[in-house]
């Protein structure tokens, strides 16, 4: 007999919750006072970014979340993607050997990750450039370079 879920919410959480319980044979009631798009997940925004974490199976972890974030988004009445990938800044300050790429996206899952993500390092000079194309912002230039930063991870 499967088990017997009850998950309470209709945010991100809960739907993403519920979907696993699904997927893995629970029998699943959800209750929410609100319908998903009144909640505050409708328009909220995370970062998706495997850091700070010494344990070996944290890129495992990661690409397979990510993974999960970029397929099966699609919303099935055509109205849009579920989840979107906007580019994200993370400027770095060092030499060339302080700032290069996280084990993540230099290692084995590095090829999936970089697809998804177009995942690069740049310096300070190449970020600027690249805002030129309008998909992102900057600060003043001055501001970066006054912190001290030299690279930038882009995806």
């Amino acid at each position: 007999m499967a088990s017997k879920v009850l998950v309470v919410g209709s945010g991100v959480i809960g739907l993403r919750t519920a979907l696993e319980l699904l997927r893995r044979g629970a029998a699943v009631r959800l209750v929410s006072p609100a319908v998903p798009s009144s909640t505050c997940s409708h328009g909220a925004g995370g970062l998706w970014m495997p850091f700070h974490c010494d344990d070996g199976r944290t890129n495992r972890w990661s690409y397979e979340t990510l993974d999960e974030l970029s397929s099966g988004c699609e919303d099935p009445e055509g109205r849009g993607r579920y989840v979107e990938s906007l580019p994200a800044v993370s400027f770095k300050a060092g030499g060339d050997s302080a700032v290069g790429l996280p084990d993540w996206a230099s290692g084995e899952w590095s090829d999936a990750a970089s697809s998804s993500l177009d995942f690069r390092r740049l310096t300070v000079d190449e970020l600027y450039r690249e805002a030129k194309s309008g998909r992102f912002r900057l600060p003043p230039r001055a501001a970066i370079v006054d912190a001290g930063y030299t690279h930038a991870w882009l995806f």
